[in-house]
C-alpha cells in the first residue's frame, strides 16, 4: 500500500508533468482573475477524467479487497466512463444539428428579405442563443467579419484550441470548398470527436464556408445556398433522430443484459449463499472478479461498437 502512494507522489510531482503543473497553480493563483471560477477548479477541471476515475477506483478496490478486484473494477470504471462519453457526443451532434437546422432556416428567411450578410448571421445567432452556444459563437464572429468587409468563409474555420461539442461520424466530404474547414494545414485534432472525425459543429460551419464561398465567387444567389445547406442539414438531424431512437432499444437490451449478474448475486444471497463475500476474498475471488469485469466490459463496448456502426 506505502508503495502505490509513493509512486502515485511521484507522479504526481514528477517534474515538468501536467501534476506539478497544477501543483504550481494551486500555489501561486495569480493572474488567474480572468476566470470567475475559483483557482482549484480550475484545476480540477483539467484532471483527465478518463484516467482519474478507473485510478481512484482501482486504488479503493485495492484497499478493501485487493489487487485483482482493483483491477476489476478499474476495468469496469473505465468502460462506464467511455460509454457515457461516447453517450454525450451523440447527445452533442443532435444538439449541433438542431441549433445549425434553425440557424440556417433564420439566415435564409433573413437573406431572402433583403438583409446584408452580416445581419442575416446576427439573426442566426441570436435565433439559436443558449441552445446552441458554440453555433452561436460561430455566427457571431462571421457575422463580425461580414461587417467590417473581411472574409467570411474564414470564421467558420474551426479555431486552435477551441473544443465545441463532440459529435460522431458522418460524412466529411462536402465540407469545404478546399477541404476540411480551415484546410491550411493547422492542427485541428481539438475540434474532432472521439471517433476522429471534425464535430458537427465544425463540419457544417466548413459545409457553410464553401457555400459562402460558391456565392461570392461564381455569383450564386446566397439565400437559395444557405437554403439548400438547411434542407440537407434537416434530412440529417431527422435520420439521426431515426436512427438514435431506433438503437435506443438493443441499447438498453444491453445494459439489462449487463445487470443480470448483480441480481445473480441477490438471488444467491437470498438462498443463504455470500457471492460477495466469495469475490471479494482470496486469489480465487479476485481471480473470478477480473474475468467477469473483463466480460462485461467487452460485451458493452461491442455492443456500442456495433449499434454506431449501424448509426454510421
Amino acid at each position: 500500500m506505502a508503495a502505490v502512494l509513493m509512486l502515485a507522489a511521484a507522479l504526481i510531482a514528477w517534474p515538468g508533468g501536467p501534476g506539478a503543473a497544477r501543483l504550481r497553480e494551486l500555489k501561486h493563483p495569480a493572474g488567474d482573475h480572468r476566470s470567475g471560477h475559483p483557482v482549484w477548479a480550475r484545476a480540477l477541471e483539467r484532471l483527465p477524467v478518463p484516467v482519474v476515475v478507473p485510478v481512484v477506483v482501482a486504488l479503493i478496490g485495492l484497499i478493501f479487497a485487493g489487487p485483482l478486484q482493483g483491477c476489476a473494477a478499474a476495468i469496469l470504471a473505465a468502460t462506464v466512463v467511455d460509454l457515457r462519453r461516447r453517450a454525450f457526443a451523440r447527445r452533442g451532434e443532435l444538439a449541433a444539428l438542431a441549433a445549425w437546422d434553425r440557424a440556417l432556416d433564420e439566415a435564409s428567411s433573413a437573406l431572402r428579405a433583403g438583409s446584408a450578410p452580416g445581419t442575416a448571421l446576427r439573426r442566426a445567432a441570436d435565433a439559436v442563443g443558449s441552445a446552441g452556444p458554440d453555433v452561436a459563437s460561430v455566427l457571431t464572429s462571421a457575422a463580425a467579419h461580414a461587417d467590417l468587409g473581411g472574409d467570411v468563409a474564414t470564421a467558420f474555420r474551426p479555431r486552435r484550441g477551441h473544443t465545441p461539442v463532440e459529435g460522431g461520424a458522418a460524412d466529411t466530404s462536402d465540407i469545404a470548398a478546399d477541404g476540411y474547414p480551415g484546410g491550411d494545414g493547422r492542427d485541428d485534432r481539438d475540434d474532432r470527436g472521439h471517433s476522429g472525425q471534425p464535430s458537427a459543429v465544425w463540419r457544417i460551419a466548413g459545409e457553410l464556408s464553401g457555400a459562402w464561398r460558391l456565392a461570392t465567387r461564381h455569383g450564386v444567389v446566397l439565400a437559395e445556398v444557405v437554403d439548400g445547406l438547411r434542407a440537407d442539414v434537416a434530412s440529417r438531424r431527422e435520420r439521426a433522430l431515426r436512427v438514435d431512437s431506433t438503437l435506443a432499444g438493443p441499447r438498453a437490451t444491453a445494459m439489462i443484459l449487463t445487470g443480470l449478474p448483480a441480481f445473480g448475486m441477490l438471488l444467491g444471497s437470498g438462498f443463504g449463499a455470500d457471492p460477495l463475500a466469495v469475490l471479494l476474498d482470496g486469489t480465487l475471488g479476485g481471480a473470478l472478479s477480473l474475468a467477469g469485469a473483463v466480460l462485461l466490459a467487452a460485451g458493452l463496448m461491442w455492443t456500442d461498437r456495433i449499434a454506431g456502426g449501424a448509426a454510421r
